[in-house]
Formats: structure tokens, sequence, C-alpha cells
């Protein structure tokens, strides 16, 4: 349950993707912010390669193999994670510019999904010690929020669940 738990609080900070600024060309990708990035995002697919620049928030403590970018507003975040082939970002990166290349993927969380959740939380709440009813409330909190989120995305696009985007990077730069 902590991974699931994990799991939702890194979607809901991340419920909008993006970056920061600046167009350029780097081994033939044009490299996009996060803002763009924002406005591109759900008509892309996962697999896609594409490259992105934005202020690194976060550079993981347990072996530095995942970032997180924001954009200048910091409104749009995504999470970055190295693939085999990098393994690890440099820590050095906290608080500054970098563009990242990888492949996008897609995580998917649905009303299916949702119900589960809710269910084991229900479950939770059974065991002999009475569970944690202050913890189970906060997560149906989020769990109303994301079914919001959903019924949003559906009316404006169609799709009728909520994406969490992560970028799978194969290279990076620092800005110097």
């Amino acid at each position: 349950m902590n991974r699931l738990i994990i799991f939702i609080a890194m979607s809901m900070a991340a419920a909008s993707v993006a970056v920061s600024c600046g167009n350029g060309s780097r081994n033939g990708k044009e490299t996009v912010n996060m803002e763009e990035l924002a406005n591109v995002i759900e008509d892309m697919k996962s697999g896609d390669t594409l490259s992105v620049r934005g202020f690194c928030v976060d550079v993981c403590l347990q072996g530095a193999n995942h970032i997180t970018l924001v954009s200048d507003d910091s409104l749009h975040a995504i999470n970055v994670i190295a693939d085999d082939g990098l393994v690890s970002f440099d820590e050095g990166l906290k608080y500054s510019y970098v563009t990242v290349e990888g492949v996008l993927d897609e995580q998917r969380v649905d009303s299916v999904f949702l119900a589960d959740w809710e269910y084991r939380l229900d479950e939770s709440l059974k065991a002999p010690d009475g569970g944690n009813p202050e913890a189970v409330a906060v997560l149906k909190g989020q769990i109303s929020a994301l079914r919001d989120s959903i019924a949003a995305r559906f009316a404006r696009t169609g799709k009728n669940y909520w994406s969490n985007y992560t970028i799978e990077a194969y290279s990076y730069e620092p800005e110097k």
C-alpha cells in the first residue's frame, strides 16, 4: 500500500506536466520547454521520444536515479527516470536547468483502479486495530479529486482516465 500511496502522491504532484523555457535543437530533436510540453502531452503516446528543458528541483537521494523538472512558474512538473544505460544523474543538478532526452511513459488511472483502491482502503479499516481512519480520509479525498479530474478530462477530450507522465531519460545535459 505504501508504493500505491507514493505513486498517487507523485501523480498528484505531477498532475500538470511541463518544464521551463527556451527552444533549441539537440541531436536533431527540437527541445521544448515545460509549458510547451504541457500543451501537447495529451496528444503524445507512450514511447514517443522527446527533448525537454526544465528546472531541476529534486534529485533522488538514494542512487540519483530520478529527478523532478518544473516549469519557471512551478505549475508544471514531470519526473524523469534514468534508463538502464544512463543509470543515474549527477547530484549537482539540483536547482539548475537541465535538458533531458528520453522516452515518454504514460501510466493511466481509471475508475476501475480508483474503485479497487477505495475498496482496499475500506477493508483496511476492518483490521483488528481499526486501521488509520485519518489517513483513509485523506486518501479518499485524493480519490475524489482524481475522479473530478477524470470527469473534467473526459468532458474536454473524451479520455476517461487520468494520466501520469514520466520520461525515461537516456541522456541529459546541464545548463552552464
